[in-house]
């Protein structure tokens, strides 16, 4: 730029900074007008007062002997209180662009005594000036937004604790509990388990979804990780669409509707135990109506309850062959619960049905016709 032209810009430069007030009430007037800013926690003093730092440090850095110093120092603090009040980033980031608009409209009022070639010459510094004065803004924002979810994260990982630990919560620790959590003390819980591995992408997941949503809280707990979320369902009827997204192509295994707070412990346990239950390299959705069966019998065993233990010694006194023919019956009736049909999906007629039945009861003492017993017999066959 020649002499001439830095002074001719710097007297439009300070020409322009007369019209401060004027800028500011431009500004206020177009930002207010975005419904993000109008609802959030941001003041009309606090958005006047950051408007007279803004458009005085960018008028001081477009001088020829002017620094950006300053400029980059409000950035910072603009950035970090828009995340802090959460003003959405795009919404921010459009009233910040409107300086350049405000700035400019005021630049090239004739009254600033700026000739056309002038402002010609000087429009790439100042787009470029407002321009970085943006992308500081942006960089302390998303800071400072990470710095906001990092310690919201950390303190409900403290309640959490509280929650699973080792000791059940008393009900005045469950209304703290509820109460930093932000979700209702008496109100109904789905309960899923992953493992870790798939739990990393889940997080990612809840990350990426088009309208973040902070209802799903996740805590890690030795091998799976745990995600809790309320519902307005008493019983499980399926996975809702967001959770059928966040968990598919991959094993999640979802306990019974907690109803209380109070109940997520026994959720949270229920569903960890479905999922250690499951085969390797399972998909999809199990719950505790597809899996009491193999849960039961684990657990059993674990303790020394073998349930096969009722049934297969006393079939020892048999034949091999009358052996196999009576469990074909015994399985095949407690699939169908019905005579008639074990009898056709076997290919022999109901009174051999009926004696196959009658004779696994008179070498086990378990009657598969009665609920109780068959219910014995389904976990010791499986």
């Amino acid at each position: 730029m020649f002499d001439h032209d830095t002074e001719r810009w710097d007297d439009v430069v300070e020409r322009t900074r007369g019209r401060l007030d004027a800028m500011v009430e431009q500004f206020l007037a177009r930002a207010m007008a975005d419904p993000a800013y109008a609802d959030s926690a941001l003041t009309a003093e606090d958005l006047r007062r950051a408007s007279v730092q803004s458009f005085t440090a960018i008028l001081d850095s477009l001088r020829s002997d002017g620094t950006a110093d300053v400029l980059i120092s409000i950035a910072e603090s603009i950035g970090t209180r828009r995340a802090r009040q959460a003003v959405p980033l795009d919404s921010l980031l459009r009233a910040v662009r409107l300086d350049f608009t405000v700035l400019w409209d005021n630049l090239a009022d004739p009254a600033c005594g700026a000739e056309p070639a002038l402002l010609v010459r000087n429009a790439g510094r100042v787009w470029a000036t407002v321009d970085a004065f943006a992308a500081h803004v942006q960089e302390h924002y998303l800071a400072e937004q990470v710095a906001i979810e990092q310690a919201d994260a950390d303190l409900r990982r403290q309640y959490l604790s509280q929650l699973f630990g080792p000791t059940r919560p008393t009900g005045a620790a469950l209304d703290r509990i509820a109460g930093a959590l932000r979700i209702p003390k008496t109100g109904h819980f789905c309960v899923a388990a992953t493992s870790r591995d798939d739990g990393v992408t889940v997080r990612r997941r809840l990350r990426a979804l088009t309208r973040r949503d902070d209802s799903f809280l996740t805590y890690d707990v030795g091998h799976h990780t745990l995600f809790i979320w309320p519902t307005a369902q008493t019983a499980l009827a399926g996975l809702p669409p967001t959770a059928k997204e966040l968990f598919a192509d991959m094993a999640v295994a979802v306990a019974p509707v907690a109803r209380g707070l109070v109940r997520v412990r026994e959720a949270a346990a229920a569903a960890r135990e479905i999922m250690t239950d499951l085969p390797m390299d399972s998909t999809g959705v199990a719950t505790l109506s597809d899996r009491w069966r193999s849960v039961t019998r684990h657990l059993l065993a674990d303790v020394g309850c073998e349930l096969g233990q009722i049934v297969f010694p006393y079939l020892e006194k048999c034949t091999e062959l009358e052996r196999t023919k009576i469990l074909e019956t015994v399985r095949k009736y407690l699939e169908t619960g019905s005579l008639g049909d074990t009898g056709r999906a076997l290919n022999c007629h109901r009174n051999t049905v009926l004696n196959r039945l009658n004779a696994f009861e008179k070498y086990t003492g378990l009657d598969v016709q009665r609920p109780y017993d068959a219910a014995a017999v389904i976990i010791s066959l499986e």
